[in-house]
């Protein structure tokens, strides 16, 4: 029950484009899967995400297919070089990794969302 939750949270976030692997790996890994296993279940899981994502947002379409292709071809290659690197690091190593890595992404989004705001708030003083 607690995988069929997981799967269709991490869906919903997918959809919107926020990746489900940020809540899907850590939510594997509270229930004791290891770093490694959960990343690589991670891949699966978005294989099969994508494929659905894709057929939805082409329909709409917001998709620069050129721009698409190359982000796909260069984040592949950099994928298969950093793989080569990461497999021999243990699942405390990557856990680490991963958890500097979402409060990166935590802290660009925060001032993201500031700083868009105080443009917005500007923009409406001056009109």
């Amino acid at each position: 029950m607690l995988f069929i939750i997981i799967g269709l949270v991490s869906g919903v976030l997918s959809s919107m484009g926020l990746g489900g692997g940020v809540v899907l790996i850590p939510l594997l890994s509270l229930l004791g899967i290891e770093q490694k296993e959960a990343q690589v279940i991670n891949i699966f899981v978005f294989v099969i995400m994508v494929v659905f994502l894709l057929i939805t947002e082409s329909q709409k379409q917001y998709i620069d297919i050129f721009s698409a292709i190359i982000l796909g071809l260069l984040g592949g290659v950099a994928s298969f070089i950093s793989s080569l690197f990461v497999k021999d690091l243990d699942s405390a190593s990557l856990k680490i990794f991963f958890g500097i890595f979402l409060i990166a992404v935590a802290l660009i989004e925060t001032c993201l969302f500031i700083r868009k705001n105080l443009i917005k708030n500007k923009n409406s003083k001056s009109n």
